[in-house]
């Protein structure tokens, strides 16, 4: 080019078409689009929470029949839906040992086996409250039930290890 003139730059980010919508750049069709889709995956979610949450009830009332008795169907669904907020509960009791954990001196690997050990007993805590909370919902002895709901959460929990250590 020995006539003075440049090439003309092409802009970095490529053409004006090409980049990304922003969220004021959306119509108003686009943003009622997004936030039904976004409430349909979040209840999409919320439901399959539940659903597992269900589960586990049944199976623990299932084992202990003979220590738990419940008026209904419906005693089971509250039983769910009160799992949530009475986890919320247990760990508002276990947070401040998990606190002082977290601040402690102690090895890297007692820190993790004691943090198990607070997650164990506020799945423990969370379970005593839906026995104990549940309307329709009646344990004589709830301690046992407790301590299989426990055992369901630490079954859980090592099964989603083992599958995320699959997956690397």
């Amino acid at each position: 080019m020995s006539d003075g003139r440049r090439p003309e730059e092409e802009p970095e980010d490529g053409p004006e078409d090409e980049q990304e919508p922003t969220w004021g750049s959306c119509n108003t069709g686009g943003k009622i689009l997004a936030a039904v889709g976004f409430t349909g995956l979040g209840l999409g979610v919320a439901a399959l929470v539940m659903l597992f949450l269900l589960l586990v009830v049944l199976v623990v009332t299932a084992l202990f029949s003979d220590l738990i008795e419940f008026d209904g169907p419906s005693a089971l669904f509250w039983a769910a839906l009160l799992s949530l907020p009475c986890g919320l509960l247990a760990a508002l009791f276990t947070a401040p040992v998990r606190l002082l954990l977290r601040l402690s001196n102690f090895a890297e690997r007692t820190k993790r086996a004691a943090g198990e050990v607070a997650s164990c007993l506020t799945t423990f805590l969370a379970a005593l409250f839906v026995l104990e909370f549940t309307p329709g919902l009646h344990a004589t002895n709830p301690w046992l039930p407790a301590a299989a709901a426990t055992v369901l959460g630490i079954m859980a929990n090592l099964t989603v290890a083992r599958v995320e250590s699959r997956k690397r």
